[in-house]
């Protein structure tokens, strides 16, 4: 199994959070820090054509790939979603600074990932 196939199977299940860029990525932080998986957040902004998010939340992996599981709620169906090449997405620009984000405590992580039926 690759690191992007461990990666997917620990972050995708989580992607039905009612989270935003910002909460999202500190899930996805939180869960990679505790499996000692190196990696980078960032903020910036995200934008495809005319469209511009900011600021816009991310991970970037030292590999050059790129966890991003809500560029697609602004961006629409041609952004990318989940763990994937930045290559593989040559009109999505990604602009930003790495930030540091503390780990979240559990009980904030299992608020963050609540199944809310509606």
């Amino acid at each position: 199994m690759t690191q992007q196939e461990i990666i997917r199977r620990l972050l995708d299940r989580y992607d039905y959070t009612q989270t935003e860029c910002d909460g999202m990525t500190r899930i996805c932080h939180s869960l990679l820090s505790k499996h000692r998986i190196d990696h980078q957040p960032m903020l910036g902004a995200v934008s495809l054509h005319n469209q511009k998010v900011y600021p816009h939340f991310w991970i970037d992996l030292p590999s050059g790939e790129r966890i991003d599981y809500r560029a697609k709620m602004w961006l629409g169906d041609n952004a990318p979603h989940g763990v994937f090449n930045s290559k593989d997405f040559p009109d999505v620009m990604y602009q930003g600074n790495p930030i540091e984000l503390e780990v979240l405590s559990p009980t904030l992580f299992k608020i963050l990932t609540l199944k809310i039926e509606c």
